[in-house]
């Protein structure tokens, strides 16, 4: 059984068809508001300039790209500062045995 939907994604005013698995069209159809709502907030923002659609997609790309990159390295540092404190711990439980003969 193929576990793909074929759904239309519309974005600033275009319609998407895309093929996607059923576990992530939510996910798909949630990432498109998302991205609908953030070039509504920027033509409201540039009111009134030339600006066209393409222009909003870049300026929507470029904030939600910078978001992901800031989590994704907030992400890292956490995951290495608690693999840090683990083997700090076990350093010092080392050195207590050792200081214990």
């Amino acid at each position: 059984m193929d576990d793909k939907l074929l759904i239309k994604l519309a974005i600033a005013g275009h319609s998407y068809p895309m093929k996607v698995s059923r576990a992530d069209e939510e996910r798909f159809r949630t990432a498109t508001s998302l991205i609908n709502e953030k070039i509504n907030l920027y033509k409201q923002k540039f009111d009134g300039s030339k600006k066209g659609d393409f222009d909003f997609l870049a300026m929507v790309a470029i904030d939600l790209v910078s978001k992901y990159i800031d989590k994704a390295t907030k992400s890292d540092d956490t995951e290495m500062l608690s693999e840090l404190r683990i083997m700090s711990n076990e350093i010092d439980d080392y050195i207590q045995k050792f200081n214990a003969l």
